[in-house]
């Protein structure tokens, strides 16, 4: 999961407008909030690009799926935040709606699913502030700085020790869907081109800048292959730079993480 920055996201006077008038007609109980599902799907394509195409919840880029404008405070729990863009995520289908895992049998997915640590639900944006939920927001630095990995792609808290911590992570990772298969396994293979890229560039470096322009054009093209794997547009990029940096006691890699 990578920070999403959502001040970047400017909606239109005119989308400001109608997302308002539609939000005085639900909070009056003269809409459903369903039928404004139209106007929160037109800033899918700019939630879209704050993430490079990805999901915000999983960092993966789905380009068959049915992506959609997730609530993060799903809107039949919280009507009265339903057309607050400050309330979007952009997410794929495995995150945001409820499936079965098949490693586990268990369902997993956000759905309407927004636990609280405790207390009631907010019914004010004031409130809103001052509500403590589980689940980790892509959008919080804090919340993002919580999550982890194994090696092998399978996701863990970073504070295993710390509970409260350690239960906003556990119940994202289930809620979220982050340890489905088919992701672990994308972040295992990730890993494994990650460690044969190092031990090409372990192999090419003592030569490196000695003259060989073969050596030279070779390592640089690894180089590359490592760098764009980190990069904020990569799928599972923060991933990636958990692995590399794995191997920083290279002087080149510690090199790449300080330019990349």
């Amino acid at each position: 999961m990578r920070r999403i920055d959502l001040r970047k996201l400017n909606p239109t006077p005119d989308w400001r407008t109608r997302a308002q008038n539609k939000q005085i007609e639900i909070d009056n109980q003269t809409k459903e909030t369903k039928a404004a599902s139209a106007i929160w799907s037109e800033l899918k394509p700019q939630l879209k690009k704050l993430s490079h195409n990805k999901c915000w919840y999983c960092e993966s880029r789905e380009d068959r799926s049915d992506n959609a404008v997730d609530h993060f405070r799903p809107k039949s729990l919280y009507p009265w935040f339903a057309l607050d863009y400050e309330n979007f995520r952009f997410s794929c289908t495995f995150c945001n709606s409820i499936r079965k895992n098949p490693e586990t049998g268990e369902s997993e997915g956000k759905g309407d699913h927004f636990p609280l640590v405790s207390g009631a639900r907010a019914v004010s944006r004031t409130q809103r502030n001052t509500e403590k939920y589980l689940l980790i927001d892509p959008c919080k630095m804090a919340d993002v700085s919580l999550l982890d990995f194994s090696d092998d792609g399978r996701p863990r808290p970073k504070h295993p020790n710390v509970q409260a911590k350690n239960e906003r992570v556990l119940c994202s990772i289930r809620y979220y869907h982050l340890d489905h298969p088919d992701l672990n396994e994308a972040r295992r293979q990730l890993a494994l081109d990650i460690r044969d890229w190092v031990e090409t560039g372990d192999a090419l470096y003592p030569d490196f800048n000695t003259g060989r322009g073969s050596i030279d054009r070779a390592f640089e093209t690894n180089l590359e292959n490592i760098a764009r794997s980190i990069a904020s547009d990569a799928p599972f990029s923060v991933f990636a730079k958990k692995m590399v940096k794995g191997y920083q006691d290279r002087e080149w890699i510690e090199d790449l993480l300080e330019c990349a």
